[in-house]
């Protein structure tokens, strides 16, 4: 869950049963509503599990697509009017599993994703990071089997 303000807050999470698809519910500081989401996978199990705001206007959710092939990172982004996918990478490929758990983000130009990649086992940590133009994988260790869930962030990093 992330929240601007009392009246502008967001939950992510999946309906659907056999085939999950995205779900996307905003808080309007009276009731819940749920907003249209894309779920572009093949209907297998299209999930989000976590979601970071900076403003009314700037909003991430962040999961996966699971089909047949293995598993795609999802990225959505709110705009102030509508959720979009944008376009993340998947360091273990077609075939492989790829997801994200995590997102933090201070400003339209920084936000951070964490999950897990594999192409067969053992799973390795994922880090990605937006720069305001592209989602890039971002090298990190990963000392055995494992994966990061959560993401804080307090300032743009350096360049």
């Amino acid at each position: 869950m992330a929240a601007v303000s009392s009246s502008d807050a967001w939950a992510v999470g999946s309906f659907g049963g056999d085939t999950d698809r995205t779900l996307i519910l905003h808080w309007n500081g009276h009731q819940w509503a749920q907003i249209h989401s894309p779920s572009p996978g093949d209907g297998a199990d299209d999930q989000l599990f976590a979601v970071a705001a900076t403003s009314a206007t700037d909003a991430w959710a962040v999961g996966r697509l699971t089909g047949g092939r293995g598993s795609q990172t999802l990225i959505l982004r709110w705009s102030g009017r509508r959720w979009v996918r944008v376009a993340s990478p998947n360091p273990a490929g077609i075939g492989g599993d790829n997801e994200l758990f995590g997102v933090a983000a201070t400003s339209p130009g920084n936000a951070w994703a964490v999950g897990e990649f594999s192409h067969a086992s053992p799973f390795s940590t994922l880090i990605l990071h937006w720069n305001g133009r592209t989602w890039a994988h971002v090298a990190s260790p990963s000392p055995g089997p494992n994966l990061a869930n959560r993401v804080p962030v307090t300032s743009t990093p350096a360049n």
